[in-house]
């Protein structure tokens, strides 16, 4: 039986083909899209034992730096680091030279990101001089940089200019996307501004993702009465709260790749429907020489199914040479484009709609060949 739905499938090579690259094409979008969502959504480097404080009204507002003695006071804690988004400009505006660029304290950051590979040498060198900065491997490999190199950022909404000297680099296996950010002595720019006593977000690693709701709940009471009201928040929903900051991107691109999904398997239902017109004599031939309904009915899925895993064996092998290509190709448009990563997640995915299609695509065809009448089919024989 095996050998007749092979010799259908290649029957009509050209459309076969087509089919299968068309499915195939458009799992390759599918796909692209949800990784950009995932990057963008930034949960594929969270943990889930870190929290974020911000402030209750907006991240604009800044909080107090006498908020971190009250929040060491806290159990489950086991490290807690501040971190300051830091605008500025590097050489000019041009994409390639926009990345994140963090102020914090140096001798607390790795208790929070603990996932951060960097040696004791250049984490020593880097606590031990206040201008200096350690820088992801990514972003490094990009602009070029050598330990020892002097760079400079001038400042625009926050009103100083920096001159750091690059002290470390560090990769982030768990965090691709964390590579293309660099890291400094927020120190730096307080005693510049002549020691405000301000702070972007404070980041919280807790023992245990069970003590989470605890302690977001204990962290918003305890400055319920504060002017500077707090929102405690996991790292997750802090970036996914980006998200929705550029309006509703998730609902655009799940409804772009519904609609790409739609269109293929219209195309697909009607490839299979018109194999099954041409082969309405050889069904009757089949229930004429004893194949039951049963039997023909697994013939036409099995056939079907078949061209929609080629073609979702054929997307799953072209997507990670794709998504690698535009990934350097975009790299300079935005952050979000250099951590695009093929997963497990995506091969399933891809192999999932596939196998969906094709067994969706075979119903109409094989509701068809079950409820033909022999005498009706062996009449067209010609």
């Amino acid at each position: 039986m095996l050998k007749l739905i092979w010799r259908n499938l290649i029957r009509k090579k050209l459309r076969t083909s087509l089919t299968v690259l068309s499915i195939g094409i458009a799992l390759v979008l599918i796909s692209f899209l949800q990784l950009v969502l995932a990057a963008m959504s930034g949960v594929e480097g969270t943990a889930a034992n870190r929290l974020v404080v911000r402030n209750a009204i907006s991240l604009t507002f800044r909080l107090p730096a006498s908020y971190e003695q009250r929040l060491q006071t806290l159990d489950h804690v086991e490290g807690m680091t501040i971190l300051n988004w830091f605008q500025g400009q590097y050489i000019d505006d041009r994409p390639e030279n926009r990345f994140p660029r963090f102020g914090t304290n140096p001798e607390t950051l790795l208790s929070v990101f603990p996932e951060m590979v960097i040696s004791e040498d250049e984490v020593t060198a880097w606590r031990s001089e206040r201008a200096s900065f350690i820088a992801g491997q990514t972003l490094v490999d990009e602009q070029g940089w050598e330990i020892g190199d002097v760079i400079s950022i001038q400042g625009d909404i926050t009103p100083v200019d920096l001159e750091l000297t690059l002290r470390g680099i560090f990769a982030n296996p768990d965090d691709p996307s964390d590579e293309r950010r660099m890291y400094f002595d927020w120190q730096y720019v307080e005693e510049a501004l002549g020691n405000p006593g301000i702070v972007g977000m404070y980041y919280l690693r807790l023992d245990s993702a069970d003590s989470m709701d605890r302690v977001i709940s204990q962290i918003e009471a305890m400055f319920e009465n504060s002017p500077d009201r707090v929102r405690a928040e996991t790292e997750e929903a802090f970036f996914l709260s980006f998200l929705q900051l550029l309006g509703n991107v998730q609902f655009l691109f799940n409804a772009i790749g519904l609609a790409v999904i739609t269109s293929i398997f219209f195309i697909t239902v009607n490839t299979m429907a018109m194999a099954s017109r041409e082969r309405v004599t050889e069904v009757a031939v089949l229930r004429t020489l004893g194949f039951s309904r049963p039997k023909v009915l697994s013939i036409v899925m099995i056939e079907s199914l078949g061209v929609g895993l080629l073609g979702a064996i054929f997307g799953a092998s072209i997507t990670p040479v794709v998504t690698n290509a535009l990934t350097l190709f975009l790299s300079g448009q935005g952050v979000i484009f250099n951590s695009l990563e093929f997963t497990l997640q995506t091969l399933m995915l891809i192999l999932g709609i596939g196998i969906f299609l094709g067994l969706a695509a075979g119903l109409v065809p094989a509701a068809q060949a079950i409820n033909l009448k022999i005498v009706d089919g062996l009449r067209q024989v010609t």
